[in-house]
C-alpha cells in the first residue's frame, strides 16, 4: 500500500523446505522462531528476541527502504501461509520490524520525501508551489478518483484464494507486513496514510514530474510528448518502489498512473487526498480480511 510497507515483507529461504521465521511481535510470545499454519491461515507467530536488533546479519537498522534490491521467495512464503495440516513447520526469514519502531520511520521517510520535495522544488524554481499546490482539495472528485483503486482491492481481497498472483501478495502481507501495522490500531494506520498520501505525492507529482517535463521541454522535446514521457516514467519509478511481487509492481504502476492523471487534471492536493484516502481504506480492509492469529496485539497508543 505505500513504500514503506514493501521492504517488510523481504523475506528468503534458507532451506530446500524453507527456514525459520524471525517476527519482531510482543516480548511476551515464546521465542520458537516459527510458524504453524492451519486452512491457509497463519495461527501462531514466534519471536525471537534479538529479532528486534537483527537485520538479515547486519547491523543496520531497519530503513523504509530497506531490501529493495532482494525479492521475496513467494514459493517459500506461501508455503508458510497455506500448509493445511496445521502442523508447526519451518517456514522462511522475515524481518518484521517493531510496530513503533515502524511507525517512527515510515513517518520521518515520508516527511523528508515532502520537506525534502519542497526545498529541492523551491531551489530548482518548479512550479507550481508544492504547498501552494496541496491546499487545493477537491474532496468529491478525490473520491471519484480512488474508485478504481477500491474496485482492485475488493478484487484482490476476495479473489486472492483463486488466484496464484494474489494469494502471494495476501500471504507476503500476513507473514511480513501486518504483524508491524495490526498493533498500530487506528491513529498509527492514520499516520501512515497521511504520511504516504502527503509524502509521495510531493515527491511523484509535485516535484518529479513538472521537474522532469521542464527538463525535457528545455531540450525542445514537444510538450504533450514530454508529459506521456514523464507519466509513463514516474508510474513505472512509483511501482518499483512498491514492487514485493511482480503482480502488485504492475498494479502499483497503475496506481502511479492514476495518481498522475490526477494531479494533471485536478491538482496535487486533490491528487494526496485520494492517495491518503485509499491507503487508510486498503488498510483496514485489509487488517480485517486478513488477520493475523495466535499473539497479543500490542497496543502503542491505549493507555495503561
Amino acid at each position: 500500500a505505500s513504500a514503506a510497507v514493501a521492504p517488510l515483507a523481504r523475506a528468503r529461504a534458507v532451506s530446500p523446505r524453507a527456514a525459520m521465521i524471525r517476527a519482531s511481535l510482543p516480548d511476551r510470545l515464546s521465542s520458537t522462531g516459527r510458524v504453524a499454519t492451519s486452512g491457509g491461515r497463519i495461527s501462531q507467530i514466534a519471536s525471537s528476541p534479538r529479532g528486534r536488533s537483527s537485520r538479515a546479519g547486519k547491523d543496520d537498522l531497519p530503513g523504509p527502504l530497506d531490501g529493495l534490491a532482494d525479492g521475496p521467495d513467494l514459493t517459500a512464503v506461501s508455503a508458510a501461509v497455506n500448509n493445511g495440516d496445521g502442523e508447526e513447520v519451518d517456514v522462511l526469514e522475515v524481518e518484521n520490524v517493531p510496530p513503533m519502531q515502524f511507525l517512527a520511520s515510515s513517518c520521518a521517510f515520508y516527511a523528508l520525501m515532502g520537506v525534502g520535495s519542497q526545498v529541492a522544488a523551491s531551489y530548482l524554481g518548479v512550479h507550481p508551489d508544492i504547498l501552494d499546490a496541496m491546499r487545493d482539495v477537491n474532496i468529491d472528485q478525490g473520491s471519484l478518483w480512488s474508485l478504481p483503486l477500491l474496485a482492485s482491492l475488493a478484487f484482490a481481497i476476495t479473489q486472492a484464494d483463486r488466484f496464484e498472483f494474489l494469494g502471494e501478495v495476501r500471504d507476503i502481507f500476513k507473514v511480513g507486513v501486518l504483524p508491524s501495522l495490526a498493533p498500530l490500531g487506528l491513529p498509527g494506520v492514520m499516520a501512515l496514510s497521511l504520511g504516504a498520501g502527503v509524502g509521495e505525492e510531493a515527491f511523484f507529482r509535485g516535484f518529479l514530474m513538472p521537474f522532469a517535463d521542464g527538463r525535457l521541454a528545455s531540450f525542445g522535446v514537444p510538450e504533450q510528448l514530454a508529459s506521456t514521457a514523464v507519466l509513463a516514467a514516474t508510474s513505472i519509478f512509483f511501482g518499483a518502489l512498491h514492487a514485493i511481487t511482480p503482480a502488485y509492481f504492475y498494479w502499483a504502476t497503475g496506481a502511479g498512473f492514476l495518481f498522475g492523471l490526477e494531479y494533471l487534471n485536478e491538482g496535487l492536493g486533490t491528487a494526496a487526498f485520494t492517495h491518503t484516502m485509499y491507503d487508510f481504506l486498503a488498510f483496514g480492509f485489509i487488517l480485517i480480511a486478513w488477520p493475523i492469529e495466535g499473539y497479543e496485539k500490542e497496543a502503542p497508543f491505549s493507555s495503561k
